[in-house]
């Protein structure tokens, strides 16, 4: 197991790695039209190299806070997927462990302050391995769901370690969920570690996902 500073230290490394590769697709992302969001269905590449339209907004939001412990005030994620994610909190209920659903769907313009406010914090290179530009983030497409507890609330490394970090990265697969940016990763996905960061893609692929190890961007590939 892992220390929490032994996790500061990998996550620092690869953070300096991220920063000295920006790619040339990175700085000229392709970018979807609205009937290629559509074909891509669940599971549409969402990155830094590819990005929504200009103020795409998804049609199949729904409300999530009467459904589910939320983190705020109105949040909202892909209607199929909170059917899936309102599983997976009463499975993990069922074995004594309270989630929380910390984040979800954000409209552009929250995901832009995101950005903009985290590269004023920690500078452009660091910044960019750790928030997603605008319309290159998978919460504007609304699939993708952060997952905390009630007990860990803090989104790091650490959560990673904890009884229920372990159990969602065991079994998000069975409702249709990957972790999105694994630790091992880092090098493909250009983000750093988020083990609270999931994607829905559906039950089927998720289990092929996860039994490949591969992460989304490998296994789009291979397909």
């Amino acid at each position: 197991m892992l220390r929490p500073i032994s996790i500061l230290l990998s996550l620092s490394l690869c953070a300096g790695w991220v920063m000295a590769q920006t790619s040339y697709s990175e700085r000229n992302p392709y970018v979807y039209t609205p009937q290629e969001v559509v074909q891509g269905g669940f599971l549409l590449l969402v990155n830094k190299s590819h990005r929504l339209p200009d103020g795409f907004v998804p049609k199949e939001l729904q409300f999530a806070n009467d459904r589910l412990r939320c983190e705020r005030e109105n949040m909202f994620l892909n209607a199929t997927a909170l059917d899936h994610l309102e599983q997976l909190f009463a499975a993990a209920q069922k074995e004594g462990i309270e989630l929380l659903f910390y984040d979800g769907w954000r409209e552009e313009a929250l995901q832009r302050s995101y950005y903009t406010k985290k590269i004023e914090e920690r500078g452009y290179s660091l910044a960019t391995t750790l928030v997603a530009p605008p319309r290159g983030s998978e919460h504007e497409l609304g699939l993708a769901a952060d997952i905390l507890s009630t007990v860990h609330q803090m989104r790091d490394g650490r959560f990673a370690q904890t009884t229920t970090g372990r159990w969602l990265i065991a079994n998000c697969w069975k409702y249709g969920f990957i972790l999105r940016y694994p630790q091992d990763k880092v090098e493909v996905t250009r983000f750093l570690f988020e083990p609270w960061h999931y994607r829905f893609v559906g039950v089927e692929e998720a289990q092929k996902i996860t039994q490949s190890g591969l992460c989304l961007e490998e296994y789009l590939q291979k397909r």
